[in-house]
C-alpha cells in the first residue's frame, strides 16, 4: 500500500459506548454552580454544551437525571474542550458509573428493537 503524504490514523473504538442524552446538568465547580446541557453520555463520561467557562483538568460535581427518572450526582473532571462542547470524565471508582452503563446498554437495545 502506498501512502501519498497523508498520515494514516488508526483509532481504537471507545471503551464505553455513548448515546444521545439532552438533559439539564447542574455543574458545581468550587463555589460556583452553572447549568449546562448534556449532549451524549457513556459510563466513562459525558459531553456538555453551555459549559465553556470550565477549564481542562478542573474537578466538578455533576447532577442530572436520566430519561428513566434516575437522578445521579457524580464527581468528574473536565477532560477536553472543543467549542462549543466540553467533555467530562466520571470518577471511574464511582459505582454510579455502572448504573449509567446499564442505562446506556438498555438505550442501545431499545434503538435496535423494531417498533411493534
Amino acid at each position: 500500500m502506498q501512502q501519498t503524504g497523508a498520515r494514516l490514523l488508526l483509532f481504537q473504538p471507545r471503551q464505553f459506548p455513548r448515546v444521545s442524552l439532552s438533559a439539564e446538568v447542574k455543574v458545581q465547580c468550587g463555589g460556583e454552580v452553572l447549568i449546562a446541557r448534556s449532549q451524549e453520555i457513556g459510563a466513562g463520561g459525558m459531553a456538555l454544551l453551555d459549559a465553556g467557562r470550565l477549564s481542562v483538568s478542573q474537578p466538578v460535581r455533576l447532577s442530572f437525571t436520566l430519561s428513566s427518572g434516575l437522578e445521579l450526582t457524580l464527581d468528574a473532571v473536565v477532560w477536553w474542550k472543543r467549542e462549543p462542547r466540553v467533555g467530562v470524565r466520571f470518577d471511574p471508582r464511582d459505582p454510579k458509573c455502572r448504573l449509567i452503563q446499564q442505562w446506556v446498554e438498555e438505550q442501545i437495545k431499545l434503538a435496535k428493537t423494531p417498533p411493534v
